[in-house]
């Protein structure tokens, strides 16, 4: 149990940087992928309370679009392509407005650095550079996996307080 308890204030427990300009260069990023993830990419597919009106989606359900995009990409996605769109709209919706407020900012780094892994690995390459934003926010995955969410996030709050 105390095992246990470590691995999650390790998890929790951002990098320690010290002063204002290193802060804020975690902040930004981490705001500006949350937004991209949660306003501009999440609600073409996945139903939010923010998605347009003219995508017609009840909240929570995703584009059938999007399901037919995730079975064109074969084995393993078309197995259960339903599941996997709405995992990865889910993810992108609210995983983007975690990392907004910084919170739980590992974990949600580390699905969203798997998805982005799994969208530039089994994607079929038709040509075209479509594939630099996943790029962008599998590379900001794996940043905030290492250095968690700052000192200006709710996981500092949350770690100085209770930890």
């Amino acid at each position: 149990m105390v095992h246990l308890l470590s691995f999650f204030k390790y998890l929790l427990r951002p990098f320690k940087a010290d002063g204002f300009l290193p802060n804020l260069f975690l902040l930004l990023p981490r705001i500006i992928t949350g937004a991209l993830l949660a306003f501009v990419y999440a609600p073409d597919k996945f139903g939010t309370p923010w998605t347009p009106e003219y995508m017609q989606l009840s909240l929570f359900e995703v584009s059938s679009t999007f399901v037919d995009y995730i079975a064109f990409h074969g084995y393993p996605f078309d197995v259960l392509p339903k599941f996997f769109a709405w995992s990865i709209g889910f993810m992108e919706a609210f995983g983007g407005l975690l990392l907004i407020v910084g919170l739980n900012t590992r974990m949600t780094s580390f699905f969203v650095f798997l998805t982005m892994f799994m969208g530039i690995f089994f994607r079929i390459w038709d040509g075209s550079w479509d594939v630099l934003p996943v790029f962008f926010f599998f590379c900001i995955g794996l940043f905030f996996m290492g250095f968690g969410g700052g000192k200006y996030s709710l996981d500092h709050y949350i770690s100085k307080r209770y930890f």
